[in-house]
């Protein structure tokens, strides 16, 4: 029988890791469990696959007579991970039981309850607009927004007040209800939230006023937030528990999301915690040198620019890009753009003719190498 592509299956490398076998491998079997696509043949037989392959390439031992071709693929050395018999080890397979087992209720035979204790109010998303300044500097920012919370009148039960409140039938007050599941691992019981009473064990006879019976509100929110030094555009500063509020008495609030929106600067040009900037220069001042203003976050300083300068020549100016609140510093890196004057006169004129009538080809370095390299190119 031909042998199968574990590699291939498991989307990775011949050449990769062990590290990188198991990462990959727990990827595929969360991606195709069962629970996650039930009635879904498709997604049963790769998972088995994926099962398949990592028993094999999983195992040192094993990988090392899969890449020289002395597996049985039939099954005779032992390799069928769901079979009754072939010496088949659970071992490596741990990990990927304690990483399902609190998503879908099992390992050891136990259930994990999850109580409505636990629930856990949405996530808000608030778009903080800052000016390119802002971003590397850090600033305060107002931030008004519109949350759920929890109804003051009833607690967040719902209900007028606690006479108005009765067991649930459905759960018999647990709050929770158990499920059967049958998968290639055998017969699985996970336990989840009631439906009826939506995991509070309680079923509202009367409802409070102030929320209807939902037992949130929506309630307007101002907070003033300190955004740190170098953030940049679509970074995402999570303020925990300042998100809405979940249904009943228990849980926590979820999570307020800020994402910032930096405005381009006319000026510089961000890459990572590096700055660069373009300095228009005037011929006279790169000719013969002088003073020049360059701009950075701690505001403009002078740099004397050295004679000679060419057009398209970077300074480097080190730790004087952008400082983060971690310790992280960037550079400045400015180059120099010799603006050519436009609209002289004819007094200008003359004195540019002029001047450069007394310049030679010497002062002229580049425009010589090319007039020398023009006469080698064409002599026969």
């Amino acid at each position: 029988m031909p042998q199968k592509d574990y590699y291939k299956i498991l989307g990775v490398d011949k050449n990769a890791s062990q590290d990188q076998i198991k990462s990959a491998y727990r990827k595929m079997a969360k991606q195709y469990h069962p629970d996650l696509h039930p009635g879904d043949n498709a997604a049963a037989e790769k998972f088995k696959e994926v099962n398949e392959a990592y028993s094999v390439v999983g195992d040192p031992d094993k990988r090392g007579k899969y890449d020289r071709g002395e597996m049985d693929m039939d099954g005779a050395s032992g390799f069928n991970p769901f079979g009754g018999g072939g010496g088949f080890s659970a071992s490596g397979f741990d990990d990927i039981f304690d990483m399902f087992s609190g998503a879908f209720g099992f390992g050891g035979g136990q259930t994990r309850r999850r109580s409505a204790a636990s629930s856990v109010g949405s996530d808000i998303t608030y778009t903080v607009e800052l000016t390119f300044m802002e971003s590397i500097l850090g600033c305060k920012k107002p931030i008004n927004f519109t949350r759920v919370e929890r109804c003051p009148s009833c607690g967040g039960s719902g209900a007028k007040d606690d006479s108005s409140l009765k067991t649930c039938d459905k759960c018999g007050g647990s709050g929770q209800v158990r499920q059967v599941h049958n998968t290639i691992f055998g017969q699985q019981i996970t336990v989840g939230p009631c439906d009826k009473c939506g995991g509070s064990g309680k079923i509202v006879t009367d409802t409070c006023k102030s929320c209807g019976g939902k037992g949130v509100v929506k309630k307007n929110k101002v907070i003033n937030v300190s955004i740190p030094a170098g953030v940049e555009h679509g970074a995402v500063l999570q303020l925990a528990g300042e998100g809405n509020a979940p249904k009943g008495k228990g849980g926590r609030c979820g999570n307020l999301l800020l994402v910032m929106s930096v405005k381009p600067s006319k000026l510089f040009k961000r890459e990572n915690y590096d700055l660069r900037v373009t300095v228009p220069v005037s011929f006279l001042t790169a000719a013969c040198g002088g003073e020049i203003e360059i701009p950075s976050p701690d505001g403009v300083f002078i740099h004397k620019l050295a004679e000679g300068t060419a057009n398209g020549e970077t300074l480097r100016f080190r730790g004087r890009g952008i400082r983060t609140a971690r310790g992280i510093t960037g550079d400045l890196y400015a180059t120099v753009s010799v603006e050519v004057p436009k609209g002289i006169t004819r007094s200008q004129r003359r004195a540019l003719e002029d001047f450069e009538r007394d310049c030679s080809i010497k002062n002229y370095s580049k425009k010589k190498e090319y007039l020398d390299e023009l006469s080698k190119l064409y002599q026969k």
